[in-house]
């Protein structure tokens, strides 16, 4: 069964960009794909010929579930990005976690620039439009929401992959 092995983390991938193609068209990421990551990892980590430090892995992703559950129960972070950010950080562990932190981060910041700079430009040419009648800008009606599901995917595909490589 260790042959296998790979395969685990391609499909553990796949479910990540399947998460995030969820979040960016409708802004759900759905429990089936957390809870698909973490018996995906369990299945991986019984029959994988690498040796794996179950414990470490539980212990990472218990502490980025407990920062990120902060943040949900504060409304800074949805339901779903705080499962599946856990369910990845039990894949990579300690061995890449901060790595998956950092990337998802970055990944995140600029999602977050790419949404927030076009409502800039709507407000502006909302100001500065005195001689339209109307206006098709709807700065009110704009979703500022960020589908972090797709950071956690180019996070987690990067750790997943060096995790993997690293044979952890």
């Amino acid at each position: 069964m260790g042959i296998m092995t790979p395969a685990y983390p391609i499909l553990a991938i796949l479910l990540l960009w399947l998460a995030a193609y969820t979040d960016l068209t409708r802004r759900v990421i759905r429990n089936w794909i957390s809870l698909a990551l973490v018996l995906l990892f369990v299945l991986y980590a019984s029959f994988s010929v690498h040796s794996i430090d179950i414990v470490g892995h539980v212990i990472w992703a218990g502490m980025l579930f407990i920062v990120l559950a902060t943040g949900f129960s504060f409304g800074k972070v949805g339901g779903g990005d705080v499962k599946l950010a856990t369910a990845v950080m039990l894949w990579v562990g300690p061995v890449s976690g901060f790595d998956f932190l950092v990337i998802t981060g970055i990944c995140g910041g600029i999602l977050a620039l790419a949404i927030v700079i076009p409502i800039f430009r709507m407000i502006w040419e909302w100001a500065f439009s005195p001689f339209q009648k109307y206006t098709s800008v709807s700065v009110e009606s704009a979703d500022l929401s960020v589908p972090y599901g797709v950071a956690i995917a180019m996070g987690g595909t990067v750790a997943l992959f060096g995790s993997f490589i690293s044979g952890n």
